[in-house]
């Protein structure tokens, strides 16, 4: 098909209604349905390549929970896809699976379903940022990118921490390798705090790092791509999950309509 899929489209093939449809693949109960119409009506979702259905990992696990949209910078680049992977990882982890629920959304950046209660942004240029909040009303919370907004939540590192932890690991010289950050203004921090750092980009950009001996590195791509080897790599692990423990704290206080001071934080 050609034309795009609506929820409508799907409950005309399944003949039931568009409320019947949208319960199911929120994982919600509130309207009784039988086991064989919610898996007829998935199994027409999956053949019409439905978007909820192609994006969600997990859904609403209960009536009440909240569901949070992931937008990622640099989707379909291998590098990034991987260090995303391993940012959702640790946000399941943090997240209270009966409070929280993850569906990811792809691009292009367009105006989400009203049953969405928040949007992280991560690893996004300031633009895509604005382009996203500008489609949706949705409290935004920016993970690796400097908004520079009060009306939004905003998750950075603090690289002069990690540069203080680095120069006390290797008690010499290193050279700091990361992923070239989607957001110019991180690009021009991390220059201004270390002398000696490379971005990388590409697969084939890795080669680089080959014989190397001190790396610093926050990416966890880089970091497994060293394993095995004769580098001495500082990895911060803890940096990404406290990133994610942060994100819940604002989730909480935005989702509730917590009023609050505090909405930028350096991690």
């Amino acid at each position: 098909m050609d034309k795009k899929i609506t929820i409508h489209d799907i409950a005309r093939e399944a003949g039931v209604s568009s409320a019947t449809v949208s319960y199911i693949i929120n994982g919600l109960h509130t309207e009784k349905y039988t086991e064989e119409t919610k898996q007829k009506v998935l199994q027409i979702v999956n053949l019409y390549n439905y978007k909820p259905n192609t994006f969600a990992k997990t859904l609403r696990a209960t009536p009440n929970s909240k569901l949070i949209s992931l937008y990622s910078g640099n989707s379909g680049n291998s590098l990034y896809d991987g260090e995303f992977g391993y940012f959702i990882e640790n946000l399941r982890k943090v997240f209270p699976s009966d409070k929280y629920g993850l569906v990811l959304n792809g691009l292009p950046y367009r105006q989400l379903d009203n049953n969405v209660d928040a949007i992280i942004a991560f690893n996004i240029d300031r633009e895509s940022f604005k382009t996203i909040g500008n489609l949706n009303y949705a409290p935004l919370i920016a993970v690796d990118c400097v908004v520079k907004d009060s009306l939004f939540f905003q998750i950075t590192t603090d690289y002069a921490k990690l540069k203080y932890e680095a120069d006390n690991y290797f008690n010499g010289t290193y050279e700091y390798i990361t992923l070239l950050p989607a957001d110019e203004s991180i690009k021009k921090t991390i220059q201004s705090i270390f002398s000696n750092v490379t971005f990388i980009s590409t697969l084939s950009d890795l080669r680089i790092i080959n014989d190397k001996k001190n790396i610093l590195s926050d990416s966890k791509v880089i970091a497994d791509y060293l394993l095995n080897t004769s580098t001495d790599v500082y990895f911060p692990k803890n940096l990404v999950a406290d990133k994610c423990k942060h994100i819940l704290s604002c989730l909480n206080e935005a989702t509730q309509r917590i009023s609050f001071t505090v909405h930028n934080f350096e991690v």
